[in-house]
């Protein structure tokens, strides 16, 4: 009997979907999308007025919002269900845990990617009209590898906001600890030798930063790759092992 309801689960490309439906259809991760993009959208007015009108600045100055509120967005996308206490009906439809959480990384990231292509459509008309109104040139000129890689630190971000979210199942003390590890990073980044050299590897924000240039060295890749071990796969798994574990109420 338990074969049969094995070979009864749900295809995952359904549960995937699934999973999507419930994130967009929430208050929360429909207020966090609209948050973001608004505020994405101001920060991009206030780096074409009062910096250069220049596309690519523009666009990448309102990775100073999504670096806030990407991490967030991915713990909710995580911690929703426990804190509402739905998580039984979920496993009850798919008893198998792993893939729920598999599943529950492709929303936070699907929001992410259409955050990213609103800005990016969004960033040409804020950088083209200050430069009109300011009377000044506007450079409407856009690196694809340096965009790219604006992407794929804001990727790194929200699926780091997911693995926490996946560790702890609690919103409160996941957001908690995301902003005391930036500052914690910080503070250790400039610290002397040893703790700037420690953070050069392990500190997500110091690793990505030669994404957002398009230029990638060997090196460059090698430290994204451990940050991201770090910072991503290694909660995420420990994560997992705790939701397979854990009792459901």
């Amino acid at each position: 009997m338990d074969t049969d309801r094995r070979d009864a689960a749900i295809p995952f490309p359904r549960l995937i979907h699934v999973e999507t439906r419930k994130f967009f259809d929430t208050l929360v991760g429909q207020v966090l999308i609209v948050v973001t993009l608004v505020l994405g959208v101001g920060v991009m007015v206030g780096q074409a007025w009062f910096g250069a009108p220049e596309l690519q600045s523009v666009l990448t100055m309102s990775g100073v919002i999504l670096s806030l509120l990407l991490p967030a967005m991915g713990i909710l996308a995580v911690t929703s269900e426990w804190s509402h206490g739905t998580a039984s009906r979920t496993f009850a439809l798919e008893p198998r845990r792993a893939r729920v959480v598999l599943a529950k990384l492709f929303p936070p990231v699907i929001a992410t990617a259409l955050a990213c292509a609103v800005l990016i459509v969004a960033s040409v008309p804020v950088t083209w009209l200050a430069a009109i109104a300011r009377g000044v040139p506007a450079d409407l000129t856009l690196d694809l590898a340096a965009t790219a890689g604006w992407f794929a630190v804001n990727v790194i971000l929200v699926l780091s906001g997911v693995a926490l979210g996946t560790l702890t199942l609690n919103a409160p003390t996941a957001i908690i600890l995301v902003a005391v590890s930036t500052i914690l990073w910080s503070l250790i980044a400039i610290s002397g030798e040893t703790g700037a050299a420690i953070a050069s590897w392990l500190d997500l924000a110091s690793t990505t930063a030669p994404l957002l240039k398009g230029v990638l060295t060997s090196d460059d890749l090698a430290r994204i790759a451990v940050a991201a071990a770090a910072g991503v796969l290694l909660p995420l798994a420990l994560g997992t092992v705790r939701v397979l574990r854990r009792e459901v109420r």
